[in-house]
């Protein structure tokens, strides 16, 4: 949109000449639509905006910001809500945002100081140091039907330290449904753009491992924004503020980076003879040491996995370790809870089996024939859940991640810290805030050593295609060492803990339930991301012998 061209809102009356008065509507019927389909953090792209609504606003920043809540009603689905903080930018710095970041602006103003630009107050650097300040200061905001509040966590004063200068700001660049904003090396203010009642569980789960369970593995908890309406109802989290923690890049983005060398040093020797064992799962394999050979090829990634699983047991006894707080305290799994969660397996395995169905004759040949094995095996797989049924388990549910995979941790020398709790973005916030079995956690971040060994497989082979047959072994290999190993130092960490399954048959059928779950998962994902990549979760599906 050339903003130049479009007849600009009238700013003469200030915010409320915007957002109560004659602007409102155009803002509402032209620029609100066409803005927000623009936007990475709108999670709305594939449904058709119907109108917008703005429910409630407040100035802030002595009245240049506003905080801004914005429904969106689309042709079908339930509408959603979304947090648009605004500012107002002229000359110079109006020119320097079109050029730099015009997906930020909103619509061209007129005011009493000119012409300019209405915009995301997220690329508004005095607009973001008052937002910190809202936050240090634990100000209230008087919205027209509701109150914003600003909490300082117990960690912000240690995280500010006492030299009072002014912390830069900067954007963040990897978010999604999110947006970020860097303050020096001391903050980041996570900004939750899509609302929803109640507390959202990142910022929950935050700030209890941080002030409660003092587990040091997060980036500590600084602080946050809520929203509590007028005529009652949940409050809403409008931001999250947390510790900057140092690190060389997510855990994702690392293991691809190992994986590429592994596969390169792989490229060219013969696979031993004496490492092909592809029967057992990664369970039986973390029973028993790992075979010297495989650790020599695997190498140092062994070390990571083992922090890994070491960290991730003390994540869970973190989580269970409540004994006063009702959100965090451990449940008995009941046979209600595995009637529900039964249920809820079969539901999506279902919904999976149905698209595959229908995808299967647009799919490459390879991805098709590992296609047409698993709908033919639809009744085993389903049936394999039943194993849920004809269990009592002696465990109890917790929260937990909930989301857990190697993009949600950062590589801090030779440890990990964990991040996003806030689970997966698509599910409603009741069920990511639910306790549930641990085990959920586990399986999400064993399917991502998966994932990870084959993405870089494929990439790999992309530079040499006649590679892709002789280091498919290798993948296998490095996915059972690096899963092995992981599992075992989990489960020594974790022993004797409630959360876990005490006896080790139903450890390991729970286990194959979540990673069955979580392939089926990927499944749906890739058939609308990148067919040519569901052959990654369809493999997995076969390996676990169903």
């Amino acid at each position: 949109m050339d903003f130049v061209e479009q007849t600009p809102l009238n700013a003469t009356a200030g915010w409320e000449g915007v957002l109560d008065g004659a602007s409102r509507q155009r803002l509402e019927t032209q620029y609100f639509p066409t803005y927000l389909p623009k936007q990475r953090w709108f999670a709305g792209k594939s449904r058709r905006i119907k109108t917008t609504r703005i429910l409630d606003w407040s100035p802030f920043n002595s009245g240049r910001s506003a905080v801004v809540f914005v429904e969106v009603q689309f042709d079908d689905g339930e509408p959603d809500t979304y947090l648009i903080p605004l500012t107002m930018s002229y000359a110079d710095t109006a020119a320097e945002l079109q050029r730099a970041s015009p997906h930020a602006i909103v619509a061209p103003v007129l005011s009493t100081k000119g012409a300019g630009l209405l915009h995301d107050a997220a690329f508004d650097d005095s607009a973001c140091q008052e937002l910190l300040a809202f936050i240090e200061d634990q100000r209230e905001l008087a919205a027209r039907h509701g109150r914003i509040r600003g909490l300082r966590g117990k960690a912000f004063p240690a995280l500010r330290g006492s030299d009072g200068a002014p912390l830069s700001v900067r954007r963040g660049s990897a978010e999604q449904s999110n947006t970020s904003i860097l303050f020096g090396d001391r903050f980041i203010l996570k900004m939750l753009r899509r609302q929803e009642r109640g507390i959202n569980p990142d910022a929950e789960i935050g700030r209890y491992l941080t002030e409660k369970a003092q587990f040091a593995q997060v980036p500590p908890f600084a602080g946050l924004m809520e929203y509590e309406p007028s005529m009652g109802g949940e409050r809403s989290t409008l931001a999250m503020l947390q510790g900057l923690v140092a690190n060389e890049g997510d855990g994702w983005k690392w293991t691809l980076e190992e994986l590429d060398r592994y596969f390169a040093i792989c490229a060219p020797l013969p696979f031993p003879e004496g490492l092909r064992n592809g029967t057992q799962g990664p369970v039986e394999l973390s029973e028993r040491p790992v075979l010297q050979a495989a650790r020599d090829h695997v190498g140092i990634y062994l070390d990571s996995a083992t922090a890994l699983g070491h960290r991730t047991a003390e994540m869970h006894m973190a989580l269970a370790s409540a004994v006063d707080d009702p959100a965090f305290v451990p449940e008995l799994l009941t046979a209600e809870d595995l009637k529900v969660l039964l249920a809820d397996l079969r539901q999506h395995a279902s919904r999976v089996f149905d698209v595959l169905k229908e995808r299967l004759p647009y799919l490459p040949n390879d991805a098709g024939k590992l296609a047409a094995a698993i709908l033919s095996r639809r009744t085993q797989i389903l049936e394999h859940f039943e194993a849920l049924r004809r269990k009592t388990f002696q465990t109890w549910r917790i929260r937990v991640h909930g989301d857990y995979h190697l993009g949600q941790v950062l590589k801090v020398k030779t440890d990990f810290v964990i991040l996003d709790f806030e689970g997966e973005p698509a599910r409603p916030l009741a069920e990511r805030r639910a306790k549930q079995c641990a085990l959920k956690d586990v399986a999400g971040m064993l399917r991502s050593f998966s994932y990870a060994a084959y993405s870089s497989l494929i990439n790999f082979s992309a530079r040499r295609l006649e590679d892709i047959t002789s280091l498919e072994p290798w993948a296998q290999l490095w996915v059972r060492c690096v899963a092995a190993e992981f599992l075992r130092t989990y489960r020594e960490t974790a022993k004797g803990a409630n959360f876990l399954p005490a006896e080790g048959d139903d450890f390991r059928t729970m286990l194959d339930v979540f990673l069955v779950d979580k392939a089926l998962y990927e499944v749906l994902y890739e058939l609308s991301a990148r067919p040519a990549w569901v052959r990654i979760p369809l493999l997995a599906i076969i390996s676990l012998h169903l």
